[in-house]
């Protein structure tokens, strides 16, 4: 959630690329943003494909898709900023550029092998760096969405922790093992500046995949490229947020944000990870709502509670749109291979993880981004999940939260399912858990299987329906349902 020399690109003797310049030093008024990207500037260099399998690597289910996998590394320099005055609530900041610094970085593409399968869509994702590795999260919750549809996903090593830094390891804890630690022979040469730089970093990959290039190496492979979006999740989603503020005016990149899992605050400019974690979750700080992009910010109950992030929601606007999804912790059985039991187990907690219904909204607020960037069509909204005073999510008799979207695993509910811990290691506060029905309760309150299913099914037509599961999900989504156990 984190080598020998740069090996040369294929049939190439001098492995450049065009690409992308580091932002301008200006600053723009926290009245409103400019839309004018910068002169061009240094280039960038591309080497790759990079021959062998990379770390992190995820080719489950590609091959049938008539998808490739492909890393590729990318060199530049990347500027830091600093914000002029303090950061506002509003979220209208204003920012300057402070320095630069060299990077090599490594990026990972999935994309359709043939052309004639792309839909035009880049789904950028900022790696999730939480525990010192390098992942993608949001890879693993929209995959089929992305499969299916024919976007392209570009991985971007992102921060220091995933790349060069073992350092304390990530924001959790731990020694961290960035590329260069587990595999120092292909990713030796890689050198991260330092998360200061990463803003910048993360824009110029989102500039270099927006282009097809003149000449040199393109990472897509002359795939089409309409629309470019930046999602991330977690601390990456902390880093998104000062990115739409911030840098987003500055270099207007991206077509548009998914911010999955924020807290209350944003992550500052500077590298710090231990001060980064603080002010993410202590604040208020709103998506500026003067954008020329779209934004959905999507929400777990973890999210509101334990990251922070209810004093800082915001009423929809035509420009921002937010999510919150009841029965959903910030982490889940689905993340690590659908199984709350033995997920449980594996991170010491004291209960099954949560096995709510995240990735099927997620998945269905991936689709309405792209419709959103592509031709206007707005998400539809959502109720706020029912918080009060004390911070504490309202719930029902069986413990399951009040208001919020609401899919049939929470409508028409075999367990209960919070984003709120039940014990264990650090991680358990992040997984929330399941706690099933006994089986009496559940034949009282649905007579039986049939009846149970029976009501589940019509609360997933209203759910598609509304927008917050897609069509494409119903079968998957009426097999979880058939795995509820009556005995």
């Amino acid at each position: 959630m984190a080598a020998a020399a740069l090996v040369a690109c294929s049939g190439d003797d001098e492995p450049a690329s065009p690409t992308t310049a580091p932002i301008e030093a200006t600053t723009t008024s926290s009245a409103s943003p400019t839309t004018t990207a910068p002169d061009p500037g240094p280039e960038l260099t591309v080497t790759g494909p990079v021959a062998g399998t990379p770390q992190t690597s995820a080719t489950a289910g590609l091959e049938e898709a008539g998808y490739v996998e492909e890393e590729f590394f990318v060199s530049g320099t990347a500027q830091a900023f600093d914000a002029d005055g303090e950061p506002a609530d509003d979220g209208r900041w204003s920012v300057s550029v402070r320095d630069e610094a060299p990077y090599t970085t490594r990026i990972l593409v999935k994309r359709p092998a043939d052309a004639a399968d792309a839909s035009g869509v880049v789904v950028v994702e900022w790696n999730n760096v939480s525990v010192g590795t390098d992942g993608t999260p949001d890879w693993t919750f929209t995959a089929a969405e992305l499969l299916r549809s024919g976007h392209v996903h570009v991985a971007v090593s992102a921060q220091a922790a995933g790349v060069d830094d073992a350092g304390e390891g990530g924001i959790l804890g731990g020694t961290g093992n960035p590329l260069t630690v587990a595999d120092p022979e292909r990713y030796g040469e890689l050198a991260h500046p330092g998360d200061d730089h990463s803003y910048d970093l993360f824009a110029q990959i989102g500039a270099l995949v927006s282009d097809v290039p003149a000449d040199g190496v393109d990472p897509l492979a002359g795939l089409p490229r309409d629309h470019v979006l930046a999602i991330g999740e977690s601390q990456s989603a902390f880093r998104l947020t000062t990115f739409v503020n911030g840098v987003h005016p500055l270099r207007p990149v991206f077509d548009g944000f998914l911010v999955h899992s924020r807290g209350g605050g944003a992550a500052p400019l500077d590298g710090s990870a231990e001060e980064g974690l603080a002010s993410s979750i202590a604040g208020e700080i709103r998506i500026r709502d003067d954008l020329d992009v779209p934004v959905l910010v999507f929400s777990t109950e973890t999210d509101l509670t334990l990251l922070g992030y209810a004093p800082a929601r915001q009423p929809d606007s035509d420009r921002v749109r937010s999510w919150e999804v009841a029965g959903t912790a910030h982490a889940d059985a689905f993340l690590l291979g659908g199984d709350p039991v033995a997920a449980g187990e594996a991170l010491g907690c004291a209960a099954p993880v949560n096995d709510g219904p995240q990735h099927l909204a997620l998945k269905a607020a991936l689709a309405h981004l792209v419709d959103w960037v592509a031709d206007g069509t707005e998400p539809p909204s959502g109720t706020p999940i029912e918080v009060g005073d004390d911070g504490e999510i309202a719930r029902d008799d069986h413990g399951n939260a009040l208001g919020g979207i609401r899919l049939p695993a929470v409508e028409v509910p075999a367990a209960t399912l919070s984003g709120d811990t039940a014990g264990g290691s650090v991680l358990c506060q992040l997984f929330g858990f399941t706690d099933p029905f006994p089986i009496e309760v559940l034949v009282e309150r649905y007579g039986g299987r049939a009846g149970y299913l029976e009501q589940y099914e019509a609360a997933l037509d209203r759910a598609i329906d509304a927008g917050f599961v897609l069509e494409a999900d119903r079968a998957t989504a009426l097999a979880e349902a058939e795995e509820v156990d009556f005995g």
